[in-house]
């Protein structure tokens, strides 16, 4: 490991300890159903790692700490931590980074085929897969929101259908960005963060 993906490591893992805390002081204040819903939460941190061991493949230190940060301030600063309730900017603001995430995820995978001649497609459709893999994961989330509302009386949509669409707006125009600057990208590569992302993950690809 480099210096950097050490230090992401080691954050990731200071927020698993961190999530691990919420499920005891969940079972200490016998609120036994936010007990189980942060030790699931803690279950998918550790998804990468159950993929990597299950299918033998070295997944980038990056998917580790991005699928963790994404869990712990959505659920442990967002839910638990009733930061979505102190600052009315917060889900704003998550929906956004989590849009251009999923947006880069989209496109690095669908890049990555490319460049390795996997598949065969212009510039603007590699830009729309990543477009699309972002809101499709935005509308998935809205749909668990509106589920865990209804069947368990969470209040997670906050204002209804006024959240629900600001949320896929936001989405929205944070994968649209991604895929602008994707498709740009792709006409014209040149060294950087996407640059460096993406060879790095056809290196693995590759290897394995």
């Amino acid at each position: 490991m480099t210096r950097t993906e050490k230090i992401l490591h080691y954050i990731s893992i200071v927020l698993k300890v961190f999530i691990g805390v919420l499920v005891l002081i969940s079972v200490w204040r016998q609120d036994y159903f936010l007990a189980v819903v942060s030790l699931f939460i803690l279950f998918f941190t550790f998804l990468p790692a159950i993929v990597s061991r299950s299918f033998k493949i070295n997944l980038p230190v990056e998917i580790d700490f991005l699928l963790t940060i994404i869990l712990y301030t959505s659920y442990g600063l967002g839910e638990y931590g009733g930061f979505y309730v102190r600052f009315f900017w917060w889900d704003l603001f998550l929906h956004a980074g989590y849009s251009l995430i999923l947006g880069m995820v989209g496109f690095i995978f669908a890049y990555s085929l490319l460049i390795t001649s996997r598949i065969k497609a212009k510039p603007l459709f590699i830009a729309l897969f990543a477009v699309s893999f972002a809101v499709f994961a935005g509308v998935v989330w809205e749909i668990f929101e509106f589920s865990m509302d209804q069947v368990f009386g969470l209040t997670m949509q906050k204002s209804g259908l006024v959240d629900t669409m600001t949320d896929l707006l936001v989405d929205s125009i944070g994968a649209i960005t991604i895929g602008l600057i994707g498709f740009f990208y792709i006409k014209n590569p040149k060294p950087g963060i996407i640059h460096s992302i993406v060879t790095k993950f056809v290196d693995i690809k590759d290897r394995d």
